[in-house]
């Protein structure tokens, strides 16, 4: 075994500490210690101490990783943060008081301001975690069904890989809007279009998972055109009420309760099946035709707690909840916006692994009766027209606001309120 005075001889040599102090030796010392003495010593196993190890790993990355972004050589300094009587009115949120950004900032910035405290900083990271997590389990699956010996028909699995699709889309253009609105008005507005057509787009996403996997039987046997025809319609008929309340509506509750309708139409529509199911699952529990099996009845569980977390979601985005009940307090971590993205994403979460878990179960049942979806209109085409008629949409209200809206909205006093 290593006696402590060996261990701060070995890694923690004198010169480095005497010469060198503050934030130049802890990187120094970390420096020494971390890559390779420590390491070889642990693949010995006559000097391996796994639990001095690992308690100095920890005790070392605390003290040197709160510094590390102050080590980065940014060729901007830090952007300064701004209250809320700094900022326009349409900016502010309600029971955030401090870390507003800048309205007109440089491209390297925004960049800065990802890795620096903000409003915004968790909003982006919370979205962009998620999207390189769907990516990589999009090619892991895709890679998995590619091995199976029974191989996978490509048009039995085309739905998910659309759905997978807009699942990938939905949280990548919500953190590229929060992350670079802050370039200026104009930019704003046409990142966060691009932001409410990606959500209206997982939207007819999800219904095409449902209409091919999750519907019960009964509706199965329904003809597909009116449930997917009205989620096309809801999808576009979204994107253009939420562009809407920002290009045109001035009012900020009126703006709110727009664009929750928005989002609240869709879901319900799309939704409405997969309530049925669950209804029938739990309430006639025995002999369910929704639940004929355990793995079904898995399934089901999944798809009840995407329920329950969307509703959260949903109740976080109108509510407002917990900094209007604390205000000041939830500045930059745990606000509202936060808490929707993480119930955001975790419903995908739930909603992918339980349709999943359809997929597979229900595959013989669904082609033996002819009851899966196998035409390609309504997975390769209107997919294909339903995201160009919302990049359509971004193009009309993107000119719009071109043409109607300044660059920048006119600087505020520091030392008084705007409004």
């Amino acid at each position: 075994m290593i006696s402590s005075e060996m261990k701060k001889e070995l890694y923690f040599p004198p010169s480095s500490a005497s010469t060198t102090s503050g934030w130049t030796a802890g990187r120094r010392r970390f420096a020494d210690w971390l890559p390779w003495k420590l390491f070889q010593d642990q693949m010995n196993p006559a000097k391996a101490n796994h639990g001095w190890f690992i308690g100095r790993y920890a005790r070392e990355c605390l003290h040197i990783l709160p510094k590390l972004p102050a080590s980065f050589k940014w060729p901007v300094p830090p952007m300064s943060v701004l209250e809320w009587h700094q900022v326009d009115e349409s900016l502010r949120e309600p029971g955030i008081y401090y870390g507003y950004r800048p309205e007109v900032s440089s491209w390297t910035e925004c960049c800065h301001s990802l890795f620096t405290a903000n409003n915004e900083t968790l909003n982006f990271w919370t979205h962009f975690f998620p999207t390189v997590f769907f990516i990589w389990r999009t090619v892991q699956l895709a890679d998995q069904w590619n091995s199976k010996s029974d191989g996978l028909d490509s048009d039995y699995a085309q739905p998910f890989l659309i759905y997978m699709f807009s699942a990938i889309l939905y949280p990548l253009m919500s953190a590229i809007a929060h992350g670079f609105s802050a370039l200026s008005h104009r930019a704003r507005a046409v990142l966060f279009f691009m932001d409410y057509a990606a959500i209206n787009f997982y939207a007819y996403g999800s219904g095409l998972l449902y209409r091919a996997y999750v519907l019960p039987d009964s509706w199965m046997q329904m003809d597909a055109n009116i449930y997917l025809g009205v989620c096309v319609f809801l999808s576009l008929a979204s994107t253009t009420l939420t562009c809407t309340s920002r290009a045109i509506v001035r009012d900020v509750v009126a703006q709110r309760l727009m664009r929750l309708a928005a989002f609240t139409l869709p879901y319900i529509w799309v939704s409405i099946p997969l309530f049925v199911r669950l209804f029938d699952c739990f309430w006639y529990m025995e002999g369910s035709s929704s639940c004929p099996t355990a793995d079904t009845l898995r399934a089901t569980k999944l798809h009840l707690c995407q329920v329950i977390v969307a509703l959260l979601a949903s109740f976080c985005y109108a509510s407002h909840l917990p900094e209007r009940v604390l205000p000041g307090k939830f500045d930059y971590v745990g606000h509202s916006h936060n808490l929707l993205h993480i119930c955001g994403v975790t419903a995908t979460l739930f909603q992918m692994e339980g349709a999943l878990i359809d997929m597979d179960v229900r595959r013989s049942h669904l082609i033996d009766n002819h009851l899966a979806m196998m035409d390609p209109f309504w997975d390769q085409w209107v997919p294909l027209v339903v995201l160009l008629g919302h990049v359509l949409l971004i193009a009309v209200f993107g000119l719009y606001i071109y043409w109607n809206e300044p660059q920048t909205i006119p600087a505020c006093d520091k030392n008084k309120k705007c409004h």
